[in-house]
């Protein structure tokens, strides 16, 4: 069995990992400027028309086609206020809202926070993986297992490793700034949401 070969394969495994999470990572840079840039603009029609007898119905005609979750909540919550519920049904209503549309503001976060738990062990599988092919060719009685041989290879298992963590580094930060926009984009739902229901 050659665990050189295994070894290689891993490698190739923790590209495929690197390329997926940059994919994820342009994607939700997309999505997440997109969506604040959207926001903005519910927020800001919002608070300017706030006096207006007609803000409801101009919500409803700027805002109903587009698919940030910002403009889906305040449509929704603008519809659920046609019909002539009392203030603590808005409430509860207004949260629910809120609370069914938070989860489209992070999904294929998931992707990364996996890419941060498994790229650094899948370079330490990496690193074992040549290290043991290593001592395997240099206890194998081969004259070509000389020490240098077996120092190279040793190092080359070690950019596993590296490779690895390299990754785990690269996927945190990105993840940890999508969550503080996700945190961003919840909250600007839910001051939108609340801000109109005051303004009954």
């Amino acid at each position: 069995m050659s665990f050189t070969l295994i070894h290689d394969l891993v490698m190739y495994v923790m590209v495929g990992v690197l390329l997926m999470a940059t994919y994820v990572i342009i994607e939700r840079f997309i999505f997440f400027a997109a969506t604040m840039r959207e926001g903005k603009n519910v927020e800001t029609f919002v608070r300017s028309h706030l006096h207006d007898k007609k803000l409801h119905d101009q919500i409803l005609e700027t805002f109903e086609k587009q698919t940030s979750p910002q403009s889906q909540a305040i449509c929704e919550v603008v519809q659920a206020s046609k019909e002539n519920h009392t203030h603590e049904q808005m409430e509860y209503i207004v949260q629910s809202i809120y609370v069914a549309k938070k989860p489209l503001v992070g999904p294929r976060l998931w992707i990364l926070d996996t890419v941060i738990t498994m790229s650094p062990l899948l370079g330490l599988l990496g690193t074992i993986l040549g290290i043991i092919d290593a001592f395997y060719s240099l206890s194998s009685g081969n004259t070509a297992a000389d020490p240098a041989a077996v120092s190279r290879g040793i190092g080359t298992a070690l950019y596993a490793t590296g490779l690895g963590i390299f990754i785990a580094l690269y996927a945190m930060i990105f993840f940890n700034y999508f969550n503080t926009k996700v945190e961003q984009i919840n909250n600007q739902m839910k001051l939108i949401s609340l801000t109109l229901l005051g303004a009954r």
